[in-house]
């Protein structure tokens, strides 16, 4: 597996990891009757920041584990390969996010979760991008 492979497998398994359970706790945390909006505030941003950090020890340690893949600059196969990736996460996000704001306009509720379902959009467009880049990968074109 190349090392450009297992940085999606990072990004994937980070973002699954840190923001699946965010998510849940923060599903549960935002219907109280009073919902926090300063801790709910701090929860993202520990969930970002544990994210980063998560997903740079994950990289430290690819790169480790396949020193003679990391230092190869980027060919024209790779530039292609995300550029393709990165066309088809672009449209999903913009698909996700017309999706999120048509509630977002015809219902009155609180802001807070649909800017979360606006995470949620940029979450799975990066774990689209990855995924497509791993396909790529897996199939040689």
């Amino acid at each position: 597996m190349s090392f450009r492979e297992k940085r999606a497998w990072v990004t994937i398994f980070a973002l699954l990891v840190v923001f699946l359970p965010y998510y849940i706790y923060m599903v549960n945390v935002y219907h109280q009757p009073n919902p926090n909006i300063g801790y709910l505030m701090t929860l993202v941003a520990t969930a970002i920041a544990v994210f980063i950090a998560l997903e740079c020890v994950l990289l430290v340690a690819a790169r480790k584990l396949s020193p003679e893949d990391a230092g190869i600059s980027l060919d024209e196969r790779d530039q292609l390969f995300a550029y393709k990736a990165s066309r088809i996460a672009y449209l999903t996000l913009i698909c996700l996010v017309v999706v999120v704001t048509f509630p977002m306009i015809h219902i009155h509720a609180g802001n807070w979760g649909f800017g979360m379902l606006y995470l949620a959009a940029i979450i799975v467009a990066e774990i689209t991008r990855a995924s497509l880049l791993i396909r790529q990968y897996r199939r040689g074109y």
